[in-house]
């Protein structure tokens, strides 16, 4: 069953705005830090075989053709950001006009998408979000509402598709079937990884569909990505070598802006990924190397959970 877009309201609703705690001083030295680094994803996707730190590239560059057709949105996400790269005139006013079609075709879609194609619409979605920061508004990129509505959409599927799944990152470090459990792990760890992209926007900017995802309230982004080693495996084989080579611990950032471990039964869910026991009962082993643990493993999307640890600590 096909849906609608719900009616834009007639006039033009700036959603994506910047919050005003972060217009001054220097927090707004560190947001602006953020801001850039947000920025160069889109900026990576120029490159041959690079990718901003939240996909992987097996997902794009499979040759398997059941997972090229699911990842559909994102591989036209790629072609349009290499479009407005080149700065032809009219260049800009075509990206939205596409970006536009691309939204209703997802939410046309949306009920026969496996849940790797909406992963990868999400992604896009990410994508075309930080390029609508980038530019600032325009008269061309007047999409937010239908930005944030399609998000919103997608989560909504994704939260309901969850129910009575208990697959989760813990089970596929643990379970014996490697080559499965190796895709099941990269699809909830790129879940994870766009849910703090997500999230960091947040922090700047007003973005509702951060919502659907609910964390107690003493964290800020939860889990941490993985390991560098992990998440840059190429195969199956090299990925279940890094997981038996050391116990994977889980990792949050605190209100406090401490990175901070969390028991394995804390860190994951069914239903929208980052379920917490409530604050009273939740209590996260709280060690002094916990930050520069982490560190030790971060990968790309490190730096960016590092700013976002400066703007809250």
């Amino acid at each position: 069953m096909k849906q609608s877009i719900p009616p834009v309201p007639t006039s033009a609703i700036r959603s994506l705005i910047l919050r005003p705690s972060f217009k001054k001083g220097g927090s707004q030295r560190i947001a602006n830090l953020i801001l850039h680094t947000l920025r160069s994803y889109p900026l990576m996707m120029l490159r041959d075989n690079t990718l901003p730190p939240f996909i992987h590239p097996h997902i794009i560059y499979s040759e398997k053709e059941d997972d090229k057709s699911c990842m559909e949105p994102l591989v036209n996400c790629i072609s349009l950001v290499h479009m407005i790269s080149k700065n032809h005139k009219g260049s800009r006013k075509l990206f939205w006009k596409n970006v536009r079609m691309e939204c209703e075709r997802v939410f046309a879609e949306l009920k026969e998408m496996d849940k790797w194609a909406r992963l990868a619409a999400m992604q896009a979605l990410s994508i075309y979000i930080l390029i609508r920061l980038d530019e600032g508004e325009t008269e061309d990129n007047n999409l937010d509402f239908l930005l944030l509505t399609t998000v919103a959409a997608i989560a909504r599927e994704i939260m309901c598709s969850d129910v009575g799944d208990d697959i989760t990152v813990s089970t596929a470090l643990h379970d014996h079937s490697t080559n499965a459990n190796w895709k099941e792990w990269l699809f909830l760890e790129s879940r994870q990884r766009l849910a703090i992209v997500y999230r960091v926007v947040n922090m700047l900017v007003y973005f509702e569909p951060s919502t659907f995802c609910t964390l107690q309230s003493d964290l800020i982004l939860a889990p941490l990505p993985s390991k560098k080693q992990l998440w840059e495996s190429n195969d199956s084989v090299s990925w279940a070598r890094e997981r038996v080579r050391e116990p994977h611990i889980y990792y949050a950032l605190a209100a406090s802006g401490d990175v901070v471990r969390l028991d394995e039964g804390q860190a994951f869910c069914a239903g929208a990924e980052l379920l917490y026991k409530p604050l009273e009962v939740a209590t996260p082993l709280r060690s002094p190397s916990s930050f520069e643990e982490w560190c030790a493993g971060m990968d790309g999307l490190g730096g960016l959970v590092m700013l976002a640890a400066s703007l809250v600590g």
